[in-house]
């Protein structure tokens, strides 16, 4: 059986809906609505925003591949890298989702991995700092950063070599874009800061 890759889903909020491939071997588990901007996130017991607002669930569960990143096996909900167990797990996403929320995050790819930027607003550096603690502590493979610039704080999630397949994986559960793709549009990069290239005025 050849599982279906394309996906329409439909934003609970202001029914917008879009038409997304799905990753194979990854969960999605953040979602940003290219209509209202609300970023989503599966519904209790389900394992990505596939299952929860798709017209198609995730290839893993049309397979019904108990291996799967995230089919019925609570433990192949974690990646391989992160030393959490399944609720733990599923309690530091929903962690970062409210970060999220609260803040305005967005998720973006980096040089060297991925970042989610947040609106400066007060107890968010501390937040972050805690979260970036508590990340070493079980993805030892991985480097988490905060840094401050022009109204932002970025909390920025990168690895060497070794550590590229867990940070495509960590992409796709953030819902940024794959390499070979191009970040939405909703995804409001307008309103972040833009660093200068070398060479232009």
């Amino acid at each position: 059986m050849t599982p279906v890759l394309k996906s329409m889903l439909t934003c609970p909020d202001c029914g917008t809906q879009t038409v997304e491939t799905m990753p194979t071997d990854a969960c999605v588990y953040f979602y940003t609505c290219t209509g209202c901007g609300s970023r989503l996130k599966p519904k209790h017991g389900d394992c990505c925003v596939f299952c929860s607002y798709g017209s198609v669930p995730c290839p893993p569960i049309q397979m019904g591949d108990g291996n799967a990143c995230c089919a019925a096996e609570a433990t192949s909900m974690v990646p391989e890298v992160c030393s959490l167990q399944p609720g733990a797990f599923q309690e530091r996403m929903a962690e970062i989702a409210a970060l999220m929320q609260a803040f305005g995050g967005v998720a973006e790819r980096t040089p060297d991995g991925v970042a989610l930027r947040f609106k400066k607003g007060e107890g968010l550096r501390a937040a972050l700092d805690t979260l970036a603690e508590k990340e070493r502590s079980c993805c030892a493979t991985l480097e988490f950063t905060v840094t401050e610039e022009a109204g932002w704080i970025s909390f920025a999630i990168g690895g060497q070599a070794a550590g590229r397949t867990a940070l495509e994986d960590l992409a796709a559960r953030l819902g940024v874009a794959p390499l070979s793709a191009e970040l939405r549009a909703g995804v409001h990069r307008s309103e972040l800061p833009r660093r200068k290239r070398k060479g232009r005025q």
